[in-house]
């Protein structure tokens, strides 16, 4: 269930899903580095990430992603409700991804 279709309240067992990122551009990632204060060279440097590092690209940080999720979960309650919100990361998040939350 998306969140346009949620009946307004949550129920307990449910499932709420809605495109939190849709085809991330790299800029975001970038901009994130200057906004978190964090620019560690893989996430803001493709030489470092290709060379040094042996990545393809470079890649979002977790906390990009968990923001974004985080968005979907205070559309849903309301900002003022969320007690705690945590997730687990998978794998990373490349530019040209669409993130699902």
């Amino acid at each position: 269930m998306t969140p346009a279709q949620s009946p307004g309240v949550l129920i307990a067992g449910s499932e709420y899903a809605a495109v939190v990122v849709e085809n991330l551009p790299r800029a975001q990632i970038v901009q994130y580095a200057g906004i978190s204060g964090d620019c560690s060279p893989q996430h803001v440097d493709e030489e470092y990430a290709r060379r040094v590092r042996g990545y393809p690209t470079v890649f979002a940080r977790g906390m990009l992603t968990m923001a974004a999720a985080g968005h979907l979960v205070t559309d849903l309650v309301g900002d003022r409700k969320v007690v705690t919100f945590g997730m687990r990361f998978l794998r990373q998040v490349w530019p040209g991804d669409s993130l699902t939350a």
